[in-house]
């Protein structure tokens, strides 16, 4: 069972929701103060652009947000990112994890190829570093100039000062995902809890209906659960409900979502074109439970069982006017009926 720590600790690796930060709502807020920021920083350091450059390690990097100043020719946010491989300003500041300038970048060889020097006219350059509180790099906080530069180092550390407001909201965001994702994740498996699946499916399903999608929805019951708690003992039966976890999110596609929503329950959700798209994924999910072989150390006795389980499956076609509630109770009801078929 995992602790708070332990999945504080993995969920550090993928705090974000989303490829690019800029483009989470919750973000909303924080946004329209580092604007502010960018542009302050800008007109006190009288150059001709400023910038916070987001930086994805598999995408590149992009401008989040760029100063609204006058001068600034490029005061519209490009959507596509710079790849990886670009020879550009912020590649070294990201590179080095340091600040990082550049006075003058005229008749440089290293900037031969950097397009911001040679199509753009940026000769100048100033950026610190902006990080996650675990120190991975989120981008950079900077300035370009189209003429040679020398700040004082009272603008530079006022510059400084402005990286560490940003990195304050970004540990603001971190701790936000965080007790979110403890507040809607079961500790045991590490699926979403009831009230994180119930929260998915209702995005699923406004999706939907204006997509005009089936909603299909399995649910799926650890079979004997009182036997393996009363026979292996509790920690055999954690480690059955683990492996059909396991199973599941082996099993599902990755736009399907699911949850543990009761003691030895758990339910998926996605959209289907028929009950044939419902009954291939439980089909898997039995597949591989066949081939588990619990080992537990502290069981009563030795296991030589896998974990079985009995499902329902249940498709809702558009248009949708069931609530999720009713939906998920026809799934439930189809369980119980392959649970007693099953004992027969």
């Amino acid at each position: 069972m995992s602790t708070p720590q332990e999945m504080r600790a993995a969920y550090m690796v993928t705090l974000k929701r989303l490829d690019w930060l800029a483009d989470d709502e919750s973000m909303l807020a924080s946004m329209d103060k580092w604007q502010r920021v960018v542009d302050l920083m800008t007109d006190l350091l009288g150059a001709t652009a400023g910038y916070i450059v987001e930086y994805n390690e598999k995408l590149g990097f992009r401008a989040t947000l760029t100063s609204q100043n006058d001068e600034n020719p490029f005061r519209q946010v490009p959507g596509k990112p710079e790849p990886i491989s670009s020879n550009i300003y912020c590649r070294r500041v990201v590179e080095s994890k340091a600040p990082f300038y550049e006075r003058d970048a005229r008749g440089k060889s290293e900037w031969a190829d950097n397009h911001e020097l040679t199509d753009d006219g940026y000769v100048s350059y100033y950026g610190v570093p902006l990080c996650w509180p675990n120190g991975v790099v989120f981008g950079s906080l900077c300035v370009f100039d189209t003429k040679p530069t020398g700040y004082e180092k009272r603008l530079i550390e006022l510059l400084e000062c402005f990286r560490d407001l940003i990195e304050a909201d970004l540990r603001l965001y971190e701790q936000y995902q965080i007790m979110r994702t403890l507040s809607t994740t079961d500790p045991l498996t590490g699926l979403n809890n009831r009230a994180g699946f119930e929260m998915l499916a209702h995005q699923k399903i406004r999706i939907a209906k204006r997509y005009h999608h089936n909603i299909g929805i399995i649910f799926i019951d650890l079979d004997n659960m009182k036997h393996w708690n009363d026979d292996y003992g509790h920690a055999a039966g954690d480690a059955a409900l683990r492996a059909v976890a396991k199973a599941i999110t082996e099993s599902i596609r990755e736009v399907d979502i699911c949850g543990r929503v009761g003691g030895d329950e758990f339910a998926v959700l996605g959209y289907v074109r028929n009950r044939g798209d419902l009954t291939t994924i439980v089909a898997r999910v039995r597949n591989a439970l066949s081939n588990v072989k619990l080992s537990v150390p502290k069981a009563k006795s030795p296991i030589r069982e896998s974990p079985e389980v009995s499902s329902g499956t249940a498709v809702f076609f558009e248009p949708l006017d069931q609530s999720l509630e009713d939906m998920m109770a026809v799934a439930d009801l189809e369980m119980y009926r392959d649970k007693k078929r099953r004992r027969k």
